[in-house]
C-alpha cells in the first residue's frame, strides 16, 4: 500500500505465514537418499500454498531437484519469469492455445489424450510426457492406446521423453497386501511402459507420488514426482535410508493483538458459541477465515503461545480469532501465537501440524497449507 507521501509501506498487521527454506532442502535430500532416483518437485497451486516462486527457486539453488511439475501453463511461466531454469512438467489436461507458450518457455507438456497432439506439433518440435490411465479413472490416455499415441506423437515431431501414470490409492493402501490397487496400477504401468518404449526408447518411466515414493519401492522408477511430502507432510518413510526425521516448511503465525478479561457466564464471538466457565483471560488474534484459519476450527482448534497450547474458543470470524490463555501466566500484547508450525516461549515448546488441523477443520493437510490466503504475506528464512 502507499503512505502519504506515495512511498511503499510494508506490511503492519503481525500476520504471517513463514517458509523454512533449510527445512525444504533437508527434506527434498532425504527423499532423493530414499528414492535414488531423480526427484521432480511439484509446485502447483504455488507449492501448495507455500510460494512457488521462492520455492523452486530455493530449490534450485540448493542443487537438490532434477525437475519440476506444476498444473497449468500459467505456473510453468510464474516459475520462468522468476528465472527457474530446470526441466518444468506441465501435468493439467491441456490448455488450449497453450502450446505455443509451453514451447516458447521451454515447458514440457503432458498428453492426456491422444486430441492434444495437433496443437502441440503445430507449435513445433518439443519434448511431451505420456500419461497413462492405469486406474485412476480420471486423466490420461487408455493402456490399449498408448503405445500408438506415442508412435503418432513420434510421426509428428515430438519427442515423447517420458512416459507416466497417477495413483490413485498410495495413501491408503497396505503395501502388504498383493492386490491392493497401487501394485495392481504399477503392474499394469510396467506392460504399458514396455509398449510405449518399443516406440519411444529411452522415455523416461514415473508413477511416484509422496505416498508412492515412501511406501511402494517399485513405484519409485526413473524419477519421482514429490510434493506434500517435500513440505513435511504427508506419509513418510521409516526406512533406514532416510535417516533425516521429516520437518514441516510452514509456520502460520500471529502475535496478541488484545487481552480481554471475562467473567464467568460471559460469552465470546458470533453467536456465542462459548461461555466462560470461570474467569477467563482471552487474547485477540487478528487471523481468521479470510486468511485461511478454516472456520471449522471452531470448537476444536488450538494455537501455541508461550510455548503452550491454547484453546481457540468462540466462532472463528473472517478475521479474528480468540484463545483461552488462563492458564498461560505472563501472556502479553505482542505475544507471538502460532496456528500451524513450532511455538517456543517460557513455558515449553509445542508443535501444530498440518495434520492436526486438517483433523481439527474436517480438511486434509493439502487443502490446510492450499487454503491460506493471498492477504498473508509469506516470509522466507531458515526456520525459527
Amino acid at each position: 500500500m502507499e503512505a502519504g507521501g506515495g512511498a511503499a509501506v510494508g506490511p503492519i498487521r503481525p500476520t504471517a505465514v513463514e517458509i523454512d527454506l533449510a527445512a525444504l532442502a533437508d527434506n527434498a535430500r532425504a527423499i532423493a537418499r530414499l528414492a535414488g532416483t531423480s526427484l521432480c518437485a511439484v509446485v502447483k497451486a504455488d507449492a501448495y500454498g507455500h510460494g512457488a516462486p521462492g520455492v523452486a527457486t530455493a530449490l534450485e539453488a540448493a542443487g537438490v531437484i532434477g525437475s519440476f511439475a506444476v498444473s497449468l501453463v500459467e505456473e510453468g511461466v510464474q516459475l520462468r519469469d522468476a528465472g527457474v531454469r530446470a526441466p518444468i512438467l506441465v501435468m493439467g489436461p491441456a490448455q488450449r492455445g497453450g502450446a505455443t507458450e509451453m514451447r516458447a518457455r521451454d515447458l514440457t507438456p503432458v498428453v492426456s489424450d491422444a486430441g492434444d497432439l495437433d496443437e502441440l506439433a503445430a507449435a513445433g518440435p518439443m519434448a511431451v510426457h505420456l500419461k497413462v490411465d492405469t486406474g485412476m479413472g480420471r486423466l490420461g490416455v487408455p493402456m490399449a492406446d498408448a503405445a500408438a499415441v506415442a508412435a503418432r506423437a513420434t510421426s509428428l515431431g515430438l519427442d515423447v521423453a517420458g512416459v507416466m501414470t497417477h495413483l490413485a490409492n498410495a495413501d491408503v493402501d497396505d503395501p502388504g497386501e498383493p492386490d491392493c490397487l497401487t501394485w495392481r496400477q504399477l503392474d499394469h504401468f510396467a506392460e504399458v511402459t514396455t509398449r510405449v518404449r518399443a516406440v519411444a526408447p529411452g522415455a523416461l518411466r514415473h508413477a511416484a507420488n509422496s505416498s508412492g515414493t515412501m511406501l511402494f519401492p517399485s513405484a519409485r522408477l526413473d524419477l519421482v514426482r514429490v510434493g506434500l511430502a517435500l513440505y513435511g507432510n504427508g506419509a513418510w518413510s521409516a526406512d533406514a535410508a532416510l535417516p533425516a526425521p521429516r520437518r514441516q516448511a510452514m509456520r502460520f503465525v500471529t502475535h496478541v493483538a488484545q487481552l480481554r478479561h471475562l467473567a464467568a457466564g460471559a460469552s465470546v464471538g458470533y453467536g456465542a458459541l462459548w461461555t466462560a466457565s470461570r474467569s477467563t483471560v482471552c487474547a485477540i488474534l487478528p487471523v481468521g477465515y479470510a486468511d485461511g484459519l478454516p472456520r471449522r476450527v471452531t470448537g476444536h482448534g488450538a494455537v501455541v503461545i508461550g510455548g503452550r497450547r491454547c484453546p481457540l474458543v468462540g466462532a472463528v470470524s473472517m478475521d479474528i480469532a480468540i484463545a483461552d490463555v488462563t492458564d498461560v501466566p505472563g501472556v502479553a500484547l505482542g505475544d507471538e501465537a502460532v496456528l500451524l508450525g513450532t511455538g517456543a516461549g517460557p513455558h515449553g515448546t509445542d508443535t501444530i501440524t498440518t495434520a492436526e488441523l486438517a483433523a481439527w477443520s474436517g480438511l486434509t493437510p493439502y487443502e490446510v497449507t492450499c487454503g491460506v490466503s493471498k492477504r498473508v504475506p509469506r516470509v522466507y528464512g531458515a526456520g525459527p
